[in-house]
Parts: C-alpha cells; structure tokens; sequence
C-alpha cells in the first residue's frame, strides 16, 4: 500500500535535486526501517503472561488498604506500604537479591503442595521490633546486619501473623489457602523451597516507618500457583468490570432524579439595545419565521437540543419532538471532514513536487 512520504524525506529529496547528487541510495537510507526484535532468554522462559502479572498486581494492591490499617494499629503510628515491584525470576536470583542476613519465614500453603518465602530485611524488621517493645527507635550503635536473636524472632512474630492473615484474606476471593509458618530462619542460604532454576514471581513491598523505610517480600513459585493464575485473572477483571456498571448504575440512579428547565421557543428575532429602549405600546416585532408556521426549537438548560413541532393534544398546549440537534456533534464532523480535505490537497501537492524533482533528475 502507497505511503505518503514524511516531511524529512521531502527536504532529503529536495537537497538532492539542489545538490545534483546521486539519487538512489538516499532514498534507500531514508526508508530503512530498524528491525524490532527482543531478546529471548531460554533459561528462563516466561511462566506469566503481563495480563496474569497485571490481575496479580491489582490483587496485592487492594490487600495493602486492610494491611496498612492493621499494621498502624498495631504498632500505633502512621506506617505507609506500597506495592514496589513485581517480577518474575529464578529462585537463585532472589536468594542473591535479598540480604544474607534477614528474617525468613517459609509457609505451607495447604492444600497446594510447596512453601512459599515471606522475608523482612533488616531495614525495617529493627524498626518494627523497636516499635513493638515500645522504644520506637532503633539503637544507632547496634548492628542491623547481625542475627536477630531468639527473643527477637518471637517479637517479629506478631508482625507475620498479622501479614499472613492480611495474604488468606486476598487469596480467600481465589481460593482457601492454608498458610502456616512451617520454618524461620536468618540466613538466606539455610531456605531452599525449590530448585535454584525454578521460575518464581517476587512481590516486593516497600514499608515506611517515620523515615525509615525497608522492603517486604514474597516468593511465589510458579509450578505450585500455577493452576490457580486464570482464576486469579478472572476473579480481578470481572470485579473491575463489575465495579465499573455498578458505579455506572449509581450515577444513573443519581442523575435520574435531577430537574431540568424545558423551553419550547417557536420564534426568534434579534433587535438592538437602541430598538428595544425606543419599544412603544402599539410596536410590532416582526420574527425570523411565518406566523403560521407550527415549528418549534427545543432547549434544555438553555441549550438548543431538538426540533418539533407544536400543537394541541387532549386540549392542552404540547409539542412533539422531530429530531435531535446535536450542534457539537455536528460542528466535529465538520472539522474532521476539513482537515481530512486540507491533508489530501497537501498529500497531492508533495506528490506532484517529489514526481517533478524526479522527472528533473531524469532529464
């Protein structure tokens, strides 16, 4: 199919013929077009497709409204969470993404098979153990990059019982998941949940407590949330769709009841601020349209929408509409019928200048 040339292949064209130039392999560098491609990794094909990573976004996102609430309760402060990142992986490449030493729970996810990883990294694992013995601040001296000790764990604990019964109440809308805390560890090397080649999908959220910020993760593999990806897609979209009619539907039910001003105007004229002042008793306005003439314009809100006609009906003054006078719709439609002219009448003229350039050259 023929394609208009673009306005650098015009001014290309134009400094050859001005040149005298050779006028052959321009035009070859001109509409060549770079190849796209990406790069495919066959070590780690694509387990999820970007609508499945999209409903699984959305699904954590509305877990962290109740989640937020509960952890500012619990630690009685403001606390922000957001949803940082979500991304498919190998299980190796997150045991290197997070810190050696962190806070590791792993969780049995009955009646699946497999475990899944929830991990707190020290950068905010202290901060909620401070806040939750009351101190608030974590000691400037003490090395975060150290174990956490057995009290420690036990303390923790409490903030991962909260985040867990937050997660079986997202996944409960998918499926009733069982998770309970199987192991805790604090070295990252000590959890192995599936192979190092095995594909996961990492959910990282990024906490705020005062400034203090640090990330929650959770690795999901793949071969074991598998089955259950389609039902995660299906449950988001038709909830989104569903909110959406619903909300169509209250501001129906809203706007149903709102009053309107109907005026029928049957004839119109316009008259000088120096005619109306010099109006006399006994005056005759003379209007734009014959007095026998049964037409009539309707308005809405004082804007102009249908044409009708006026009479009597069951000896009462009525109108009957004749048809809908969109003038917005209308005056688009014409632009858009302008601009498609101009552009062909423009598409034409550089066709006829390129054709006479080349006819230039060959002479």
């Amino acid at each position: 199919m023929a394609e208009f040339l673009s306005q650098d292949e015009i001014d290309a064209l134009l400094d050859i013929a001005e040149q005298g130039e050779d006028i052959e392999t321009p035009i070859e560098r001109i509409v060549s077009k770079e190849k796209n491609y990406s790069i495919y990794d066959f070590k780690k094909p694509n387990r999820i497709s970007a609508e499945q990573l999209k409903a699984f976004s959305a699904m954590h996102d509305k877990m962290l409204r109740d989640f937020i609430n509960d952890l500012s309760s619990m630690l009685r402060k403001i606390v922000d969470v957001k949803l940082y990142s979500i991304e498919q992986m190998t299980y190796g490449e997150f045991i290197l993404s997070i810190p050696q030493i962190t806070s590791l729970n792993t969780l049995s996810i009955k009646p699946l098979d497999g475990r899944i990883v929830i991990e707190c990294n020290p950068a905010i694992s202290h901060k909620i153990i401070a806040e939750l013995l009351g101190s608030g601040a974590v000691n400037t001296s003490d090395n975060i990059d150290r174990e956490l000790t057995e009290i420690e764990v036990e303390i923790l604990e409490h903030f991962y019982k909260m985040f867990i019964k937050n997660l079986y109440k997202a996944w409960s809308d998918i499926s009733i998941l069982n998770y309970k805390i199987e192991s805790r560890d604090t070295n990252a090397n000590a959890i192995q949940i599936v192979s190092d080649h095995e594909i996961v999908l990492l959910v990282v959220l990024e906490i705020t407590i005062d400034e203090e910020s640090g990330f929650l993760s959770i690795c999901y593999p793949i071969s074991y949330y598998e089955p259950l990806l389609n039902k995660v897609v299906e449950k988001i979209f038709s909830e989104g769709k569903n909110r959406k009619s619903s909300r169509k539907r209250d501001i129906k039910t809203l706007i149903s009841g709102a009053r309107m001003r109907i005026e029928a105007i049957m004839a119109e004229t316009e008259l000088t601020a120096r005619d109306i002042i010099n109006l006399k008793v006994d005056d005759v306005i003379v209007f734009n349209k014959n007095a026998t003439s049964s037409s009539a314009t309707i308005y809405i809100n004082k804007k102009e929408k249908f044409s009708s006609i006026s009479g009597i009906s069951n000896n009462r003054k009525a109108i009957q509409i004749r048809a809908n006078l969109d003038r917005e719709k209308q005056e688009t439609l014409d632009n858009l019928r302008a601009m498609r002219e101009e552009r062909e009448v423009k598409a034409k003229e550089m066709s006829e200048n390129i054709r006479k350039l080349l006819d230039q050259k060959d002479k």
